[in-house]
């Protein structure tokens, strides 16, 4: 391992232990810093979806021990279906092996953590598999915490029996469910608006998904704080 500072910067870390998240491959630590440094010591607890199994070219657990290092008042799980992937990978670090489109996996990942607070699916890359493990986690995410899908470039990959048109309809479903919420609450101020009903109630998306930002290969999905 190379000698870092101190107070490393999120590349650093994942330069040093090995995940394929840093500046040497897909570098999205330049963009998970510019999201995450307002969180580094705020975040208590962190779930991210794929560990690395036999399949993997890097090293399985390295993104664990990046997040466990940037993130030093965390509980960080890693979620991994590949039963190879289970090891001791430091502490404040912990693994559950398991499908992540089953409810008792997730259920149990999330017992692990006080708050979650981020949850980054980096796991099976099949468009319906992520869809689905968003649509069930979102739910317990905090108020004003953070889901992250990564690799979306693989949407329209064959290999992953991918449609390129299911991720993009997971997309406008978001952005129509945040336009609903800027029309209920500005429905009073503005002639402009289709009429809606008073008794329309929002689903969760339209109530608590604050926003949508697209990357390369990264969607980060926040929520409200309230």
């Amino acid at each position: 391992m190379q000698n870092i500072e101190s107070n490393p910067t999120l590349d650093e870390l994942a330069i040093m232990f090995g995940t394929d998240k840093s500046s040497k491959h897909h570098n999205y630590t330049r963009i998970y810093e510019d999201e995450f440094s307002a969180l580094r010591q705020k975040t208590r607890g962190l779930i991210e979806i794929g560990i690395g199994g036999q399949t993997y070219k890097g090293t399985a657990g390295s993104s664990l021990r990046m997040w466990s290092e940037y993130f030093a008042n965390a509980q960080v799980v890693g979620v991994d279906v590949d039963p190879t992937t289970e090891a001791d990978y430091g502490e404040r670090i912990h693994v559950v092996i398991g499908d992540q489109t089953h409810r008792s996996t997730l259920d149990k990942a999330m017992t692990l953590v006080p708050s979650v607070d981020i949850i980054i699916d980096d796991g099976s890359h099949q468009n319906n598999l992520t869809i689905a493990t968003f649509e069930y986690l979102f739910q317990y995410l905090r108020p004003g915490g953070v889901y992250v899908i990564e690799d979306t470039l693989c949407s329209g990959e064959r290999q992953f029996n991918n449609v390129r048109s299911e991720m993009e309809n997971f997309v406008m479903s978001i952005l129509r469910n945040i336009e609903t919420n800027g029309r209920v609450l500005t429905k009073r101020n503005s002639s402009d608006f289709k009429k809606i009903d008073a008794d329309f109630v929002m689903n969760i998306y339209e109530k608590w998904v604050a926003s949508l930002t697209i990357y390369r290969g990264l969607y980060f999905i926040k929520k409200r704080s309230r």
